[in-house]
């Protein structure tokens, strides 16, 4: 048995240290500071999300048979018993494991960073840990130090390293149930929260981690002041090192950044933030998951979350054995050579909050200003005329070019830009238009502020998918419906945390509206509101239906729809929002 004395005295003197600041405060940055320890953060735009752990083994299968929802969670959606979940960790054997291959994979991908699940909710330690024998040292044969090797690596390739941490551990005395529960209880709080400081240190002492990520910050008995005391603890071991927001209530608290997960605001943030998705759809390897997100979807899904100031931290769930699955590579490798093709569009571009666009993104270069600077159009449907209308924006000198230099012509017009671009080819994915300007003005902006925060979860038009042949949809903008009451569009919702959430919906609507019930279903949730008439479609409404509880973590099944639609009347819906409200 090992012994936790040394690691116990020095979290005992670290506490004497932080006895000066209060619960309620993180230790003091100045702004300045803040944004240089950030900086390379902000640069990056693309890192690489790795969940990896005994769950793997199991391959999103129980006893033979497949298991729904996320595979990282099989312990609690499979209704694993400790007893029969706790001996699975002897059969973790990562031989396969290439760390230099899934860095340099990373590396050509355009990848900048990583982060890597050292302990997920099941309790599994990736790393030999002197305060638990659940882990790769004693609980498995194996005796590497994948960790070790995968710090290695980043540190060849350039790339940042980051490690994964669960608030949550099904597997730990102090929450240890005969069923693992996505709202877990604590009877040793202060016991689990010793050991977790513990491991904490044990892997920013080993492997200096640029990034501490934490998940599982939902469950009731995790407080703000537990989380923003854990933040400062942390801080003091590692002054430089990046710590998500999820360390404490990630609805109330952005610092470092946020983590908005499988899901991308319709709009900047704030704060800093970082938009994590899957390459399919598990975040853990399923042998049956074959969801896998095409090369269009990839680089565009990037380019929106960066042209927004986002970071995309892309998962992938490696197989038990280490290895990758192979249609993995393949679209690192499209993504790999669309960003090096394009490298000022992606890594010297930020966010302007430029008017939003129907055919695809704005940003501009880092340099750039209102005065003067250059603008990237990032073009994701092609105009059939070949003329692409910039709209709400107008400069005193504008000239255009492909991104490889051609002059494009352009001509002023009342409502913005057009750009002629009958003599270049498109690209496959995503066509970048350089447009340099003098003198930039921005128009008047159509729509409300949503004013996002970044942990809000967002069904977009352009992902609906619809039931009845009669639902018009004349552009992925906005879902239309008219005089059809029994129409629907459904959505598969991704919940990252259990929790009480604010549901919007951003819609314009003209006709006889009076009688007309939108109806919005999530799981087995229900809200419905009546819907009020807009100035014309062009001019959406934001509409708070009221507060919803989403009790499961996962994939559920949302649904929009309508009660009595009334007759010579027509409805645009651009997106639904759910918001986390705090407890």
């Amino acid at each position: 048995m090992k012994t936790i004395i040394s690691s116990i005295t020095k979290i005992a003197a670290l506490t004497l240290a932080l006895q000066n600041t209060t619960a309620q405060d993180v230790i003091p940055e100045s702004k300045e500071a803040f944004d240089q320890r950030m900086q390379w953060f902000n640069d990056s735009q693309f890192g690489l999300f790795i969940h990896y752990g005994v769950y793997s083994n199991l391959a999103g299968e129980w006893k033979g048979e497949p298991v729904e929802r996320y595979a990282e969670w099989i312990q609690r959606w499979g209704n694993i018993t400790p007893d029969e979940y706790t001996p699975l960790a002897a059969d973790f054997n990562p031989e396969q494991l290439d760390a230099d291959l899934w860095v340099k994979t990373a590396k050509e991908a355009g990848m900048k960073y990583m982060v890597i699940t050292t302990k997920h909710h099941e309790g599994v330690c990736l790393w030999d840990s002197a305060v638990t024998e659940y882990d790769i040292g004693e609980a498995t044969t194996f005796d590497r130090d994948i960790l070790g090797e995968l710090k290695a690596a980043c540190d060849k390739y350039g790339i940042k390293f980051g490690t994964y941490y669960s608030i949550i551990d099904w597997h730990h005395p102090s929450q240890r149930a005969e069923k693992a529960l996505s709202q877990t209880t604590n009877n040793d709080k202060a016991g689990y929260i010793t050991y977790m400081k513990a491991q904490l240190q044990e892997l920013i002492e080993r492997y200096d981690p640029a990034i501490m990520w934490f998940d599982g910050d939902w469950v009731k008995w995790w407080t703000m002041e537990d989380g923003i005391d854990l933040y400062n603890y942390l801080r003091e071991l590692s002054p430089e090192m990046i710590i998500n927001n999820r360390v404490a209530k990630r609805a109330a608290f952005k610092k470092d950044y946020g983590t908005p997960e499988n899901s991308t605001p319709g709009a900047s943030l704030d704060h800093f933030w970082e938009a994590c998705w899957t390459i399919n759809h598990s975040w853990g390897y399923k042998k049956s998951d074959q969801k896998w997100k095409s090369h269009t979807e990839l680089i565009q899904k990037q380019i929106d979350i960066n042209t927004k100031g986002g970071n995309l931290l892309l998962n992938i769930g490696p197989k038990s054995d280490g290895s990758w699955p192979e249609a993995s590579f393949g679209q690192l490798k499209t993504m790999g050579a669309w960003n090096a093709a394009h490298q000022d569009a992606v890594y010297s571009t930020e966010n302007a909050n430029l008017p939003i666009q129907a055919w695809g993104k704005l940003a501009w270069s880092k340099t750039s200003n209102a005065e003067s600077g250059e603008l990237f159009a990032y073009i994701f449907d092609w105009p059939s005329d070949e003329k692409l209308l910039i709209k709400l924006i107008l400069a005193d000198t504008i000239t255009a070019s492909a991104y490889e230099g051609q002059p494009l012509p352009t001509t002023t017009q009342k409502n913005g830009i057009e750009i002629d671009l009958s003599s270049i080819t498109p690209n496959e994915y995503a066509t970048v238009v350089r447009v340099k300007y003098n003198g930039l003005r921005k128009l008047k902006s159509e729509g409300p502020d949503l004013k996002l925060a970044g942990n809000e979860l967002i069904l977009q038009a352009s992902d609906a998918n619809y039931q009845k042949r009669k639902l018009i949809k004349p552009s992925d903008d906005f879902i239309a419906f008219s005089f059809r009451p029994k129409v629907e569009a459904n959505w598969a919702l991704n919940v990252p945390a259990p929790s009480k959430y604010q549901v919007k919906m951003l819609y314009s609507c003209i006709g006889h509206t009076k009688k007309t019930k939108a109806v919005i279903t999530a799981g087995s949730a229900k809200i419905e509101s009546w819907l009020e008439p807009t100035p014309g479609l062009d001019a959406y409404n934001l509409l708070e239906l009221g507060i919803i509880e989403l009790d499961q973590v996962g994939a559920i099944q949302a649904k929009l729809s309508f009660q009595d639609m009334a007759r010579h009347s027509h409805y645009q819906i651009k997106s639904i929002i759910f918001v986390p409200v705090s407890e």
